[in-house]
């Protein structure tokens, strides 16, 4: 089950807490989870580079707050705030609510999945071997105290006329079934002139306390 399903669909409630703050029902469920889909989108498409981590949705009656989790807070803010205004106007696109956006930083990024996965992908389309950059990611990690980190691409990774195969590497342990272990995971696509590639990426950080769990 554990390859089937997201480590962290696993641990919702139980380690881990919903990234979606609200409340809603019948229709204004289903618009508001729409809603949710398109902004993480554009967030997504806007702030890659930047490395973005995690984004937390918490809505109001009036309001949306979007707290963005990121690598490089500078490239997002960017300068004099004309960063934050550029996402307002992109997102005010998708919903008539008023956005309220913060930014913070992501400690330590080698040893975020999500940012690791966006990060080996980029460096996937710049035709890097894969080999080398998923070993780099996962050396990085660790040195960064991670318990352990596993990074599987898959796909025509040796070029458009190549089978398509899986390249892996493990470090560490990575307890994918322990629901105390913190396992972070992420998935990303890099867009190679040999077709898409799949990128995913377990970090574990250590088992939670239980007197901490949710």
């Amino acid at each position: 089950m554990s390859r089937k399903v997201d480590a962290r669909s696993n641990r919702v409630g139980i380690t881990k807490k919903c990234n979606s703050s609200w409340f809603a029902e019948g229709a204004s469920y289903a618009a508001n989870l729409i809603e949710d889909f398109k902004i993480r989108e554009i967030l997504n498409k806007q702030l890659r580079t930047a490395g973005l981590d995690t984004v937390i949705i918490e809505r109001s009656l009036k309001n949306i707050k979007i707290i963005l989790t990121v690598a490089k807070p500078g490239v997002v803010i960017g300068r004099k705030g004309s960063g934050l205004a550029l996402l307002r106007a992109k997102l005010a696109k998708v919903t008539k609510v008023n956005v309220e956006l913060l930014v913070e930083e992501a400690k330590d990024p080698e040893t975020h999945a999500k940012i690791v996965a966006d990060t080996i992908a980029m460096q996937l389309e710049r035709r890097y071997s894969a080999k080398r950059a998923i070993n780099i990611a996962a050396d990085k990690a660790m040195q960064k105290n991670a318990k352990g980190i596993k990074i599987d691409v898959g796909g025509t990774i040796f070029g458009p006329s190549s089978v398509a195969t899986v390249v892996k590497t493990t470090r560490g342990t990575v307890p994918t079934q322990t629901l105390r272990a913190d396992i972070d995971f992420a998935k990303a696509k890099a867009h190679t002139r040999g077709g898409a590639l799949g990128v995913k990426v377990w970090i574990h950080k250590g088992d939670i306390d239980p007197s901490d769990a949710i």
